[in-house]
């Protein structure tokens, strides 16, 4: 399963543990953390801002004045990250990864995953269905 520090290295943050990653989600993560996981993951504006739960003006916004965001953006980002890790971890190569959670998937219902990550319930989807992959069950 993934490593605090895979995830932590993806958010630029210095956690090492679930407490270290609640604290920073509550404070909210540094405008450099959005960015470079934006640029890591190949996303556009609008994935993100979706990813987000945000308008496409509130994250061009957040980039200008490099503000930290909300707690609940936050949490959507780690979510991200921890579904992204997991996805690199089951086929790893970082850009298979990348190209699996812009691909839609018979075991989402032809949905793409990273859309799927909007909410908690999705995640879990998400991640099942990189757990069916990962043990080799038909997906």
């Amino acid at each position: 399963m993934q490593t605090a520090a895979q995830i932590s290295n993806l958010l630029r943050c210095d956690c090492s543990s679930s407490g270290d990653f609640d604290r920073i989600i509550r404070e909210g993560f540094p405008w450099e953390s959005v960015s470079y996981v934006k640029e890591n993951l190949s996303l556009t504006d609008g994935e993100l801002a979706r990813i987000l739960d945000v308008s496409e003006r509130t994250l061009s916004r957040l980039r200008q004045t490099r503000k930290r965001l909300t707690t609940a953006a936050s949490d959507r980002l780690y979510r991200l990250i921890h579904i992204f890790t997991f996805a690199w971890e089951v086929f790893e190569d970082n850009n298979a990864a990348k190209q699996w959670l812009h691909q839609p998937q018979v075991g989402l219902g032809g949905r793409i995953p990273i859309d799927f990550i909007r909410t908690e319930a999705g995640a879990r989807e998400v991640e099942d269905l990189l757990g069916r992959i990962e043990y080799g069950v038909v997906s």
